[in-house]
């Protein structure tokens, strides 16, 4: 247990320098890093398959393995009666993919490969060439090769890299029939948000603007503009967003992950005999001198990383600066959204 803390408390050390880095002040963004435009999203493909050429490590020889062996083999044309199979060296696999909007025939994608059901590994298999579909229930790409197994999966999950061939083209009409564009601000940003965007908008083409509804918001293409060319303007924008204050508390591990400008207001803190004062903080805590030895002075306004240096130097562990968190939360005294999950 202790070896545990040690390792949790390593990892908080480590990332606090990178998270307190952070400006306490507005950030700059690329348009595109916060909005998606209607008919520019990705489109996942998937399909059932076939993985062989395994050492013994594939399905056994339940009955519902046989079925889908037996359909996907008809499906080629092969007649196979299903009590006839042994399916230990090859196991049925879902293969999944991603389509970008901009994806033609002949190009290659990435595929995902994982067991459906109870092979040991997929290891050494060659996936046999299986439709991907996506939900039209169109063949848009077709995929085949031989694995990459992940280790952390022990075998069961693989990849072959540009193992499909994009055979159609997902269609995506960026615009409707009135020549308007539609795109979407991240809803966790806010309405604020959407706010600026709108007005870094209008400050580059100031009649483009046709209504705004919650986070979405609905453009007029430009007459003296061509569609990629005002979607790559659009994308490129500088907007600047305020960063939201959050903590995220993972309960299982004790890690804490916070925001820059996440600020603990004037509070008094008990851990372990040690005292610690944010801001101006004196309550009784008793007039020994062993007490007033024992006490720590935070300045006022403290952040969660002046807390988290001054509980590591009395030794608390990952969980006990996530409770004391989550207690000064629920206290009012920390100033941001707190998650725990």
């Amino acid at each position: 247990m202790q070896q545990a803390n040690k390792i949790i408390k390593n990892i908080f050390l480590f990332l606090l320098p990178l998270l307190f880095c952070q400006p306490l002040f507005p950030i700059m963004l690329d348009l595109k890093s916060i909005i998606s435009i209607d008919g520019m999203q990705d489109n996942p493909v998937l399909g059932y398959g076939i993985v062989v050429g395994l050492k013994g490590t594939g399905d056994s020889s339940s009955s519902q393995t046989k079925e889908m062996i037996s359909r996907i083999a008809n499906n080629f044309g092969f007649k196979i009666n299903p009590e006839e199979l042994k399916p230990k060296n090859c196991a049925v696999v879902l293969v999944s993919s991603v389509l970008s909007p901009f994806s033609q025939p002949g190009s290659k994608i990435d595929i995902k490969v994982s067991s459906i059901f109870d092979a040991k590994s997929l290891d050494g298999g060659e996936l046999v060439i299986t439709p991907l579909i996506s939900g039209d229930n169109q063949i848009y790409a077709v995929a085949s090769g031989s694995l990459l197994t992940e280790r952390n999966s022990k075998g069961v999950i693989g990849s072959v890299p540009q193992g499909a061939i994009v055979q159609k083209a997902i269609e995506n009409n960026l615009v409707d029939v009135s020549n308007q564009i539609y795109i979407t601000v991240q809803e966790r940003l806010g309405l604020s948000a959407v706010n600026k965007v709108v007005e870094v908008i209008q400050g580059k083409y100031p009649d483009s603007v046709k209504k705004v509804a919650n986070n979405k918001i609905i453009l007029a293409l430009p007459e003296n503009r061509a569609l990629y060319q005002f979607v790559s303007e659009i994308n490129k924008l500088k907007v600047d967003i305020d960063e939201e204050a959050r903590v995220l508390i993972d309960s299982k591990s004790g890690i804490v992950i916070s925001g820059g400008n996440v600020i603990i207001t004037e509070a008094a803190i008990s851990y372990g005999g040690t005292k610690i004062n944010i801001g101006n903080s004196s309550p009784a805590w008793g007039n020994n001198k062993a007490s007033e030895q024992n006490v720590k002075v935070i300045k006022n306004t403290a952040t969660v990383q002046d807390l988290a240096d001054a509980l590591n130097q009395i030794g608390a562990s990952g969980n006990d600066l996530a409770k004391i968190l989550e207690l000064l939360y629920k206290n009012g005294n920390l100033k941001a959204k707190l998650s725990v999950q």
